[in-house]
């Protein structure tokens, strides 16, 4: 089976179980506040553009999305614009009410589809481009998450595109591998029934961890093996006193 089969097999949330890796944490997130005083965000807008993962699938409740998290560390508002489905494309689209919002902070979370959905890195490199430029201001701190489905090449992309208009790349490589990143196939949250593709609490906590990290507001997540236990042995002697 070709990677593009296997991405858009992914894409639809066909319900095939996860390959079980290893127990894997993300930072504690939700029991600490940033120093949003220190980043100079407190009390301003932050604009999180984005596909179905911005949008809150499949966190629990609506507290639980990354953007959420994120806004409430560091004391911010949040405009989310976000949208299922989508691609760079339609965040270029997007950019007048990005704007419009006088952001002191924007998440661009972006690319998923475009690989799953195998867009031409060409294509993909200059809408990206056009997306970051146009949001981009010396007022506005802007933040590039990777994409979500593992593409080392459009995370370069992505990552270029970023750095070239004065923003901080956000990588996500390896989250996806983390079976507990994932929300369960056929749960229950307030968006609906769940799929395996999608993150769940744990990886949104995980993503919120990244872009806190990014801005220097807290530690980056965990994404790695837990120390592993020496086994205990099958039979235990006890000695008589």
């Amino acid at each position: 089976m070709t990677y593009v089969i296997w991405a858009l097999l992914a894409l639809l949330a066909l319900g095939q179980p996860a390959a079980k890796a290893p127990a894997m944490a993300p930072s504690e997130v939700l029991g600490v506040h940033a120093n949003a005083d220190g980043q100079g965000l407190q009390g301003k807008v932050y604009v999180a553009l984005g596909d179905s993962i911005s949008a809150g699938r499949y966190g629990t409740a609506p507290d639980d999305i990354f953007p959420a998290i994120v806004a409430d560390k560091l004391g911010m508002s949040l405009n989310l614009i976000a949208r299922s489905g989508t691609k760079a494309g339609w965040g270029v689209t997007e950019t007048g009410a990005v704007t419009a919002a006088h952001p002191a902070l924007v998440t661009i979370e972006l690319g998923t589809n475009d690989v799953g959905f195998s867009t031409p890195a060409d294509a993909f490199a200059s809408q990206y481009d056009t997306l970051v430029a146009a949001v981009s201001a010396p007022t506005t701190r802007v933040l590039c998450l990777g994409s979500w489905l593992p593409s080392a090449g459009f995370d370069a992309i992505i990552a270029a595109a970023c750095q070239r208009h004065g923003g901080v790349y956000v990588s996500l490589d390896g989250f996806y591998g983390v079976n507990d990143f994932h929300a369960s196939d056929g749960g229950s949250s307030y968006l609906g029934r769940t799929d395996w593709f999608h993150p769940g609490d744990q990886g949104h906590a995980a993503i919120a961890a990244a872009v806190l990290a990014a801005l220097g507001a807290g530690p980056a997540p965990l994404v790695g093996p837990l120390p592993t236990v020496s086994p205990v042995g099958d039979v235990i002697r006890t000695h008589p006193k």
